[in-house]
C-alpha cells in the first residue's frame, strides 16, 4: 500500500543544515519505496546552491528573506513561511500524511491546517522541544510571552496530532511526560543518525594541503557557531594543553563567531585557526583526515539533544571529544570511539584530551566497530524505513 505523503519543512534541499539532510533523506526514501512525496519549503532554500533534479517534488512556498539574523527578522521569516505554505499545499493534490517539522515552532499550526484541509494523517516531527531548548539555554524566562506563547502551540500540536515523532530517547521520555497517559502511545523515536550517502563522498587534495590535514594533529569544529555551542571551551583548551604542535580548526559561522576570533587573536592563540563555512560535499575529506572531531553542548541540562555530527564524525572512522551529558554521550561510549566530559567539569578537559594524544593509536582500534555501529544501528536510510513501515500502520 503506497502513500502520498507530504513534508511539511522551512528548511530543505539545498541549504546545508541538519533539517534539511534529515528531511532530504526521509523523501528520499520514502519515494524509493514507491510512496508519491511532495515537500513543501520555504524559497529562501533556493539561494543557498543549485537546485537539481531530485526524486520528490519540492514546492518552494514565498517566504520574507532575513536580511539581517535577528529574532523580529527570523519571526517575520517564519510567520511568512507558515502563511503561504497553506496556500502552497493547494498545489499538492491529494495527501495521505502529512509530516511538519519544528523548530521553528511557529510554522507548526499551519501544518496542522494543512492536514484538516487534506483530511489527512498528522505527524509532528519535534527535532528540540519548545520552548524547553530556548530555557535550557537561558534564550527568555518563564514568564515571557515568547515562552507562554510557544507552550501553547507545542501543547495544542502534542493534543492533534496523530503521531508524535522525536529525535532522542531523553525526548521522547520529556514528550511523554507532558501527554496524559492514553496519549503516551502516539510517541515514537524517530532518531537522526548517519547519512550513509556521505560514504560515497571523495578526497579533495586541495582541502588537505590547505588545512596541513596530513602534516598535522588537526581537532576541527564542524558546525553552527552559536549560543548552544559553547565554544569558549575549545579556545580554553587551545591554550592549556601541553601539545602545542595540534592544530584547532574551526569550520561554520554564527553569532558567536566573531567574538571567538578576537579572543584567540588578544590571546595569542596561533593553534586555533577560523576556516569559514566547509562546504558540505568537503566534509567528508576534513573528517577522514582530522585526528578528532570536537563536539559541545553549552551546558549540561542538554542531555536530551545529540548532535547530528556525532554519527557524521564516527560513521566516516573520525574519533569525538564530545562536551556533554545524557543521550549523546551514550552514543559516544556505545561507539567506545571517543571521550565525554560534563559541561559542568570542564576543567578536566585539558587532560582528557592530552589523554587522547598520547593514547590515540590505541583508540583508533575501535575505529571498525564504530563506523559498523553507525551503519547497522544508526543508519538514517535504515531509520526511514522504519518510519515509512509506522506511516502505514497510521494511515
Amino acid at each position: 500500500m503506497l502513500m502520498r505523503i507530504l513534508i511539511h519543512s522551512d528548511e530543505y534541499y539545498p541549504t546545508c543544515q541538519a533539517c534539511a539532510y534529515r528531511m532530504k533523506v526521509f523523501a528520499e526514501t520514502f519515494s524509493d519505496l514507491g510512496d508519491d512525496v511532495t515537500v513543501i519549503a520555504s524559497s529562501a532554500n533556493k539561494d543557498n546552491g543549485i537546485v537539481g533534479e531530485s526524486k520528490e517534488r519540492i514546492i518552494y512556498s514565498p517566504t520574507v528573506k532575513m536580511k539581517k539574523k535577528t529574532t523580529l527578522m527570523r519571526m517575520v521569516s517564519n510567520l511568512s513561511f507558515a502563511v503561504t505554505s497553506v496556500f502552497s499545499s493547494f498545489k499538492a493534490g491529494g495527501i495521505d500524511v502529512v509530516i511538519t517539522t519544528s523548530p521553528p515552532p511557529l510554522i507548526s499550526l499551519s501544518g496542522w491546517l494543512i492536514a484538516r484541509l487534506k483530511r489527512a494523517k498528522l505527524v509532528y516531527d519535534v527535532r528540540d522541544i519548545w520552548p524547553d531548548v530556548a530555557l535550557e539555554m537561558n534564550s527568555f524566562s518563564k514568564g515571557s510571552v515568547f515562552c507562554k506563547v510557544f507552550r501553547w502551540i507545542t501543547s495544542f500540536m502534542y493534543k492533534h496530532a496523530d503521531m508524535v515523532t522525536t529525535v532522542s530517547p531523553g525526548k521522547v521520555e520529556k514528550i511523554c511526560g507532558k501527554l496524559p497517559e492514553d496519549r503516551r502511545n502516539k510517541v515514537y523515536l524517530i532518531g537522526n543518525g548517519f547519512d550513509e550517502s556521505v560514504l560515497n563522498g571523495e578526497i579533495d587534495e586541495s582541502v588537505v594541503q590547505k588545512y596541513e590535514l596530513d602534516k598535522k594533529f588537526s581537532c576541527v569544529y564542524i558546525g553552527n557557531i552559536g549560543l548552544a555551542q559553547g565554544l569558549d571551551s575549545l579556545l580554553d583548551l587551545a591554550a592549556k594543553t601541553t601539545h602545542r604542535d595540534v592544530q584547532f580548526l574551526v569550520f561554520g559561522m554564527g553569532a558567536e563567531r566573531e567574538m571567538l576570533e578576537q579572543r584567540a587573536k588578544r590571546e595569542g592563540l596561533n593553534n586555533v585557526r577560523f576556516c569559514g563555512v566547509l562546504p558540505h560535499e568537503k566534509v567528508f575529506t576534513v573528517l577522514k583526515y582530522a585526528k578528532l572531531s570536537y563536539i559541545p553542548l553549552k551546558n549540561a541540562n542538554m542531555k536530551d539533544s545529540v548532535p547530528t555530527k556525532i554519527y557524521e564524525a564516527l560513521g566516516l572512522g573520525c574519533p569525538v571529544l564530545l562536551v556533554a551529558e545524557g543521550d549523546s554521550c551514550n552514543i559516544v561510549h556505545e561507539s567506545e570511539f571517543g571521550r565525554c566530559i560534563s559541561p559542568d567539569n570542564i576543567e578536566l578537559l585539558p587532560t582528557t584530551f592530552d589523554n587522547i594524544v598520547e593514547n590515540y593509536e590505541k583508540l583508533m582500534k575501535h575505529q571498525t566497530y564504530a563506523m559498523q555501529l553507525m551503519k547497522s544501528k544508526y543508519s538514517r536510510q535504515k531509520i526511514a524505513v522504519g518510519f515509512e513501515s509506522l506511516l502505514k500502520k497510521q494511515k
